[in-house]
């Protein structure tokens, strides 16, 4: 019980430092949400923390819904911004992948996201704003 609301209270504080992204807009930044994400039984939501706050999450999502790819994303921190955060995140995610055998990983990145360099960097290809990597 405790460690539920320790991760309740950690949430709440790291969506408040994020609301308003101009990027990152996968679902409301509510108590709904964040109880969805800790109880996730099929859909992965992994943290990156600094003296024990969330700086960075990552997410790789779409099971629970029937997908077959995996839907990728992630938000860092404003304050941690430029500092490798993002490229360590989306490199285990995509070991996640390898570790789950999955033959493929998505995503989609709004137009003028300065993500899109480490996507392209890291193997995506894109069409519009979808991109896919094969793993």
């Amino acid at each position: 019980m405790f460690e539920e609301i320790k991760g309740i209270l950690l949430l709440k504080r790291f969506f408040k430092a994020i609301k308003g992204d101009k990027y990152f807009h996968p679902f409301p930044f509510n108590l709904k949400t964040i109880v969805k994400i800790l109880k996730s039984k099929e859909d992965i939501y992994r943290f990156t923390f600094f003296n024990n706050e969330i700086v960075g999450m990552w997410m790789l999502r779409g099971w629970e819904e029937g997908y077959k790819i995996p839907s990728f994303g992630m938000i860092v921190h404003p304050d941690f911004r430029s500092r490798g955060v993002g490229s360590n995140m989306l490199k285990m995610a995509i070991k996640a992948c390898e570790k789950l055998k999955c033959k493929k990983i998505r995503l989609t990145v709004d137009k003028g996201n300065p993500a899109k360099r480490l996507y392209l960097r890291e193997g995506f290809k894109f069409k519009g704003n979808v991109g896919i990597k094969t793993l």
